[in-house]
């Protein structure tokens, strides 16, 4: 079992290093710096010599090569395809486990999509739609990742915890949670995706007179029939709608998060619960930080990564936070059930007792 938690362990640290690349990748447009797949202009390699660069160019002379965003590209390919190896050799230990299996068979389903989303990315020339589910499909796997190394590591002995029946209130609230920084994570994908991060410069939400180019019909039209979608097809009227409708997503996934947060520090007694809730609090923090960083340093690039790669963790934690608040909730709720049972069975041993 050590055996398996190293291997989990070294997948998710490559998961993360897999999504700040793809980040840094989409961040230098370096998306279509190899305008084929799965290799980079007919090659293994990305071309980098003089003599590579020429027969690249002749052999796609619609492109333009750039061997800065093809080694990107190409970096970012192999280092999926090693996740991917990764994730298939937890797949095939994990039959002889006996729990994970069908989180297991789960993060392989899910590798296996985003192959091919990684592959319609490019071929579809970056169309936003594609670009998000890409960006939905990496998130989703470090946080399967995350709750797999939770389950594997249940096979030790856990000290007594008090039981907390007062959590199961919090559970709407945590399932809320989860709604809605899904929700602004996909509004930064389309954000991202359809180049509009740099379109308002001031805070709170945009420049003055906004409101009156608001369209939220814009912001969710699908761009649908270009050629290519590579530094955006939105007017700026679209682009500045999708925007603020993310800077809206932030106020309220942080009003969300920080009082699901407190609530929890509150009225948990498990300190493994008041952990994590700890760590949301600190990556929601963070995270908020490095929005507010975007919008007036103008996008950094190394800030912008740290965003994406810091809402990929908060959802992590997130996800492990509802799924500790659902254990200790049925602990509580077993506690009550047991504590209401016990006096029925007691009361009805206790005459034959005295009888005796």
């Amino acid at each position: 079992m050590t055996r398996v938690r190293w291997l989990v362990d070294a997948t998710l640290v490559l998961a993360l290093a897999v999504i700040a690349l793809g980040a840094y990748t989409r961040l230098t447009d370096a998306g279509l710096g190899c305008p084929d797949w799965p290799g980079c202009y007919g090659r293994l390699t990305p071309p980098v010599h003089d003599e590579h660069i020429a027969a690249a160019q002749a052999r796609f002379p619609a492109a333009q090569v750039d061997p800065f965003k093809a080694r990107n590209e190409m970096v970012h390919r192999y280092l999926a395809g090693l996740l991917g190896l990764c994730v298939l050799a937890i797949f095939a230990v994990s039959r002889r486990l006996p729990r994970g299996r069908g989180l297991a068979a789960a993060l392989l389903a899910l590798v296996v999509l985003q192959a091919a989303l990684g592959m319609w990315t490019v071929t579809l020339s970056l169309m936003p739609v594609v670009v998000v589910a890409h960006l939905f499909g990496g998130f989703a796997l470090l946080s399967m990742l995350a709750l797999l190394r939770v389950e594997l590591g249940h096979d030790r002995p856990e000290p007594a915890r008090p039981a907390e029946p007062g959590l199961v209130r919090l559970l709407p609230l945590a399932w809320l949670a989860v709604v809605v920084l899904l929700a602004q994570i996909a509004l930064g994908g389309w954000t991202s995706a359809n180049y509009a991060a740099a379109v308002c410069h001031q805070l709170p939400l945009c420049e003055s007179g906004w409101s009156a180019r608001f369209s939220l019909r814009a912001a969710f039209g699908l761009p649908l029939g270009h050629e290519t979608y590579e530094f955006g097809v939105l007017p700026y009227e679209a682009r500045m709608s999708i925007h603020v409708l993310h800077r809206i997503g932030a106020l309220v996934a942080t009003a969300v998060l920080a009082s699901l947060v407190l609530l929890c520090r509150r009225r948990a007694a498990s300190v493994r619960l008041r952990r994590l809730a700890a760590a949301v609090g600190a990556l929601l923090v963070l995270q908020v930080t490095l929005g507010l960083v975007n919008v007036v340093g103008q996008v950094p690039l190394f800030n912008a990564v740290a965003h994406n790669l810091t809402a990929a963790c908060l959802l992590a934690a997130l996800v492990l936070l509802v799924r500790q608040i659902r254990v200790n909730a049925a602990r509580g709720a077993g506690a009550r059930g047991r504590a209401s049972a016990g006096p029925s069975h007691g009361g009805a041993l206790e005459g034959p007792l005295r009888a005796r």
